[in-house]
């Protein structure tokens, strides 16, 4: 216990300096061993607290010269305001292949179905009076206050209740957000990106400025040249590569909506699972000018099928979202919407995750190991430590629709890079494949690995 304070103590304190201008971009920081002394701890303790700067993008190193601090942007502040503390009062499923390497499922196979039939029968009997009458249309206050709690402490996001709006799947969500504003928006994304995502925007009629991707996430330069109204971004797991986005292209980014009254949506999809690292702050954490739309999701953590996520507003669009659905009414299922708050507030969510990260990360290390001993030279995997699925870049001369249709016939749920992309990928002798370990048995790992390498032996 004592580490862990101490490495976090450490780490906040540096990342606070490093954004305050403390330190001078490319400024050497202390060796491991110098700071080590300095604060009486283990070098360890030093080493995890730079570590997790690296990961965010703070700090860089050098081969034998140690760590240094990045050249970052100050980010803009413009209303104090904003910042103030929180006011506590106010995927579709495939069971018909025998091996399944999708990124969209998640295994569900230790999930308390007793515990969570247990809160369903108590929201039955502790809310029946509010499941009498029209729901909310942004879903249970109860569930809002649960959410507030369990974001602030895991994601760092700071919100009022007031501004979490739960709805039955994200698209639906943005669906009804974008009844607010004018008919036509441009709408920047990802490219490659969730293509579900880009679909929805299209059947909105929006137009679409497909953003690039460079190794610190989209591209702003991209950006900049195209001036989009609202910019779809991954930035704590890119879809489908698997970036995360460094500081600097997050101030990037936040500082541009800022300059330019745009807004950022930040789909934060599957955050809860990290391996090796601390959890990655979220982008709606460093706005400090109600730039950000922020989604999150059960769909991940619980199940696809529950039908579970949340959106949350920057105060100055909660006025005009009122008022664009003062006659609506929600489609989220207000009994599960219950169940999930005494989930939560009953600590069972928490431990559940626990249980899940450690199933998972046991999965994770097993096939990564199996793809790398049955394929040896002939693939190289894109691992960002995070989320449930990561790259394969493999030396084949398949195309990607042979790659597709062969692993149709062998039974094996696999999707490629292309399926992501707006145009077709260039032919080239490697190609990218989405690998996705959650619903995948850990007895099964290395029969589907011999099967999944049969289709590339295959001519």
């Amino acid at each position: 216990m004592e580490h862990s304070y101490k490495y976090r103590e450490i780490y906040l304190k540096l990342k606070q300096d490093i954004l305050s201008q403390q330190y001078s971009s490319h400024q050497k920081l202390p060796s491991k061993r110098q700071l080590a002394n300095d604060q009486n701890v283990s070098i360890n303790t030093v080493k995890n607290a730079y570590e997790q700067l690296f990961a965010e993008g703070y700090i860089y190193t050098k081969e034998r010269q140690g760590y240094f601090v990045e050249a970052l942007n100050q980010l803009i502040i413009q209303d104090e305001q904003i910042t103030q503390p929180l006011n506590t009062q106010s995927i579709e499923l495939n069971s018909t292949f025998q091996y399944s390497f999708s990124h969209m499922t998640t295994d569900i196979t230790e999930f308390p179905i007793d515990v969570w039939s247990k809160h369903v029968k108590e929201a039955y009997y502790q809310f029946k009076n509010e499941m009498s009458e029209i729901p909310p249309f942004k879903g249970p206050f109860e569930l809002r206050q649960s959410i507030a709690q369990l974001i602030s402490y895991k994601r760092g996001v700071v919100c009022r209740p007031e501004q979490i709006i739960i709805g039955s799947g994200t698209g639906n969500l943005l669906s009804t957000l974008f009844q607010t504003f004018a008919s036509h928006q441009k709408i920047a994304i990802e490219n490659p990106g969730y293509s579900r995502m880009r679909q929805l925007f299209i059947s909105m009629g929006q137009e679409i400025i497909n953003v690039p991707l460079d190794k610190k996430g989209l591209s702003v330069n991209h950006i900049k040249s195209n001036q989009p109204d609202f910019i779809v971004t991954t930035p704590s797991h890119q879809f489908p590569t698997g970036t995360i986005m460094p500081i600097s292209r997050r101030i990037e980014l936040l500082n541009w909506v800022t300059e330019h009254n745009k807004f950022i949506i930040e789909d934060d999809y599957d955050s809860e699972y990290k391996y090796g690292t601390d959890n990655i702050p979220s982008l709606y954490s460093l706005d400090k000018n109600d730039r950000v739309i922020y989604l999150g999701t059960f769909s991940k953590t619980l199940m696809p099928s529950l039908r579970i996520s949340y959106m949350i507003l920057p105060q100055q669009l909660l006025y005009p979202f009122d008022l664009a659905t003062h006659t609506s009414i929600t489609d989220l299922s207000s009994i599960n919407a219950y169940a999930l708050h005494l989930f939560i507030k009953s600590g069972n969510y928490e431990k559940y995750i626990r249980k899940m990260h450690h199933i998972y990360s046991e999965k994770r290390e097993c096939l990564l190991k199996t793809l790398k001993k049955s394929f040896k030279e002939d693939i190289s995997i894109y691992d960002m430590k995070a989320g449930l699925h990561f790259l394969l870049n493999i030396k084949t001369n398949h195309s990607y629709g042979t790659i597709e249709q062969k692993a149709s016939e062998k039974n094996i749920e696999l999707y490629t890079l292309r399926r992501f992309m707006v145009d077709e990928p260039p032919e080239s002798n490697q190609k990218t494949l989405i690998i996705g370990f959650a619903k995948i048995k850990l007895e099964d790992i290395e029969p589907a690995v011999l099967k999944l390498k049969e289709i590339f032996n295959e001519d």
